[in-house]
């Protein structure tokens, strides 16, 4: 079987969550099939989107074989009637997608199309800010697919409840995002002594790690870090994931806000950048609790990867993170209560060991339910559901 993933993020392209999707499925699928990666970027050498066609199978991982610097669309045309892939998988909205499921549809009326749900616009109206045409290329990919894939049941709800008419006609299939418990040992040893060099001796560190945009409850974040420092606790924050670049609306004027929420603290919180791997699995040894404030979540890596490292949770309590974990495996707070989040991070200072044993709890679950090569197995049976038929709705609940 050969498959064509359209992506913005593949190897060292990692803008979030998704990044860490592609790259660990791509890993795993190509020992069972052939996978190649329809990678679309902006070049700035020539100003203009272009895409290049990586192949992942039993004996290349990433070899380049195509380049498209211009037409994107066109050309990703010529490489599935070439290539003839046997389906072609979508991950995300955006109106270059968008342009590109016009012209399959008109070119290729059919090839079998799975789109894979990470996030939902029309669900996320009031919460995030996205432009209006993502909305038309959700609507087009969901109409378009052959099937669709989502993440657990709080995303198969959120679907239900946006897209109802639509979705009841279409095979449904939930599969996780994974996780390969063997990614958190490198170290980056530059960025812990300049992390260690800004740690106060003896201190509590409390860590969120995450992308700057609306609904990602940073704000409570920083208010919890005011309310535990005024009270004289003796803790240090950090929090990372800031980029100078989103496809939201008014991402800037979030990114603003807090970073003029965290002057109020100064010194007590580090402020950091996006991470790579290394530098996020020093930031997770070094820290004593991971924080995860979001208002609205479908799989969150932010959850996934701490629980993996064995580091202690506390999220706000959302749909998508109690499917992952239980009580006894993660503190939870109600989303934007900042008073209740330092109440839980209290709780944590002064009973350490109770931390620690949620966090034991919880790797063990992720590492049993999550690792991607069981969900890999989970994406073969799903594409072949696909390519030997799509005539009735079927809803898999792992």
């Amino acid at each position: 079987m050969k498959v064509l993933f359209v992506t913005f993020e593949f190897g060292e392209h990692v803008l979030g969550g998704l990044g860490r999707v592609i790259n660990g499925l791509t890993q795993e699928l190509r020992h069972h099939l052939v996978v190649d990666v329809y990678h679309i970027y902006f070049d700035p050498k020539i100003m203009s989107i272009s895409a290049k066609v990586y192949r992942c199978d039993k004996n290349n991982y990433g070899k380049l074989v195509a380049k498209f610097p211009i037409r994107y669309s066109t050309s990703l045309i010529r490489q599935v009637k070439h290539e003839r892939y046997d389906l072609i998988q979508f991950f995300s909205i955006h109106w270059i997608i968008g342009n590109i499921i016009n012209n399959v549809n008109k070119e290729l009326p059919d090839v079998k199309i799975v789109y894979s749900i990470h996030s939902l616009i029309k669900y996320e109206k009031g919460i995030r800010l996205n432009p209006d045409s993502f909305f038309k290329c959700e609507q087009k990919l969901i109409e378009s697919a052959s099937s669709i894939h989502v993440l657990n049941k709080t995303s198969f709800d959120y679907l239900k409840s946006s897209y109802g008419k639509i979705c009841v006609q279409k095979p449904v299939t939930i599969i996780p995002n994974g996780v390969n418990s063997d990614d958190f040992y490198d170290d980056n040893a530059q960025f812990r002594k300049k992390i260690k060099g800004k740690l106060k001796d003896q201190v509590f560190v409390v860590s969120c790690m995450s992308r700057w945009a609306h609904g990602k409850g940073l704000e409570y974040f920083i208010e919890a870090a005011e309310i535990l420092l005024k009270k004289g606790r003796r803790v240090q924050f950090i929090l990372g994931g800031r980029k100078w670049i989103s496809w939201e609306m008014k991402w800037y004027s979030y990114m603003w806000k807090i970073d003029k929420a965290a002057k109020r603290i100064n010194d007590d919180i580090i402020i950091l950048d996006w991470l790579n791997s290394a530098q996020r699995n020093t930031l997770f040894s070094l820290s004593d609790v991971f924080i995860m404030p979001s208002e609205l979540e479908y799989f969150p890596y932010s959850i996934l990867e701490p629980a993996a490292a064995g580091v202690p949770i506390i999220s706000s309590d959302i749909p998508c993170v109690r499917e992952m974990l239980a009580d006894k495996e993660c503190l939870y707070f109600q989303p934007g209560n900042s008073s209740e989040l330092a109440e839980k991070i209290e709780l944590l200072m002064d009973n350490t060991d109770l931390g620690w044993k949620f966090a034991e709890r919880a790797k063990k679950r992720v590492v049993r339910e999550c690792d991607w090569k069981n969900i890999a197995n989970q994406y073969v049976d799903m594409y072949q559901l696909v390519t030997d038929s799509t005539d009735k709705q079927v809803v898999k609940l792992v």
